[in-house]
């Protein structure tokens, strides 16, 4: 289907290493498909609700993915991917952080199954 030959990734380490490995998953060294990846990754955590003691109560954490296959000819396809989830503060910090890594872990997995769908669809058109 794919061969990846570079894969360089810009961005927080932690999700850029769960994505990497699920997208070498598809990638077959005896493909015809060469190309490059290139991705950025960012991760925005924001208030996403706030009770009447102005105290936040619920955080939204969205990643953006900004996806470049390059290919052995130079062709060039770009893809942005976002995706987003809610979680909410704890009564300690330690658990609002395990909230934050759950959603976070959701998150890096639809990434991972958006960025494969969209490389399966591009290679059967080819």
């Amino acid at each position: 289907m794919i061969n990846i030959q570079n894969f360089n990734v810009v961005g927080n380490q932690r999700i850029a290493y769960s994505l990497k490995n699920n997208i070498l998953f598809i990638s077959n060294s005896n493909s015809v498909n060469k190309y490059d990846v290139e991705m950025e990754i960012k991760k925005k955590k924001s208030n996403k609700i706030k009770d009447i003691s102005a105290k936040i109560t619920r955080y939204n954490l969205a990643m953006t993915v900004h996806l470049k296959l390059i290919s052995i000819n130079k062709d060039i396809i770009k893809k942005t991917f976002v995706r987003s989830a809610d979680y909410d503060v704890a009564t300690t910090h330690s658990s609002t952080i395990n909230n934050e890594n759950n959603a976070s872990d959701i998150i890096i997995q639809q990434l991972s199954d958006d960025v494969i769908n969209f490389i399966k669809l591009i290679m059967r058109s080819k």
